[in-house]
């Protein structure tokens, strides 16, 4: 009798004060994963543009147990518009667009679920390079501008084990980004070309993300208090029941 007592206090122990790996304040978060980007412009906008994916990954730190910071960015790679009037074989330019973005989150947290999903709100900085004019306007000087702009996420993730998950992320973004081509006589319109031709781009692309997860439990001075006087007094406990 003695001896099953025994076992069922250490189980119990083990089970109350092992390390907690489930979302707390302190918790960092990587993820990595691929993104799809699925462009959507407004009715107004002059061009278009094809899907295209990337390797992405982020960083999150949780502030509290159920609030978080995260920064996310993806590997930079080229990409074309196209007239949208014209179609998608009417290419006019190419870029390389990087796109980092911070969001705030907030966390659900259901009971004995492995499903974790969370909502958040951010900005994203989009700066353009390597612009190069493309098509009927081969020769001309073509850029876009940069921009500030918010972005809104949803998200869910599927717990495999204690510290890795399978994460996936939407994100709806809204930039403000606008083009512009100069030096329009070098093109094949030659001396009747206008000096400037602005595009507006009205892009509000839907962002996808699948990811693995990965959640590292951060050492802090209060968790390592709370350890020193746990341990103790669970010494202690057993001390006194092994003399029974």
């Amino acid at each position: 009798m003695k001896q099953l007592l025994l076992i069922f206090i250490l189980s119990f122990s083990a089970n109350s004060f092992s390390q907690n790996t489930a979302l707390e304040k302190g918790n960092l978060l990587v993820k990595s994963g691929y993104t799809f980007l699925i462009p959507q412009f407004d009715n107004n906008s002059l061009v278009g543009m094809d899907r295209y994916g990337m390797p992405t990954v982020s960083v999150g730190y949780l502030l509290t147990d159920s609030l978080g910071i995260e920064i996310f960015a993806g590997i930079p790679s080229t990409i074309s518009i196209y007239n949208s009037g014209l179609g998608g074989s009417a290419k006019i330019a190419s870029f390389v667009a990087l796109s980092p973005n911070a969001t705030l989150q907030y966390y659900f947290k259901p009971n004995n679920s492995k499903f974790k999903p969370y909502v958040g709100v951010g900005i994203i900085y989009s700066s353009f390079h390597h612009e190069k004019a493309l098509g009927v306007l081969s020769g001309a000087s073509f850029g876009l501008e940069k921009s500030l702009d918010p972005l809104f996420q949803i998200g869910l993730d599927y717990s495999l084990n204690d510290n890795i998950s399978l994460n996936l992320d939407v994100r709806k973004l809204k930039t403000s980004s606008s083009a512009f081509a100069t030096d329009l006589d070098k093109t094949i319109m030659g001396k009747y070309a206008p000096e400037r031709v602005n595009y507006s781009m009205g892009m509000q692309p839907l962002a996808i993300s699948l990811n693995v997860s990965w959640l590292f439990d951060v050492p802090n001075k209060e968790k390592k208090r709370k350890e020193n006087r746990v341990r103790p007094r669970q010494k202690r406990f057993l001390r006194v029941l092994s003399r029974l």
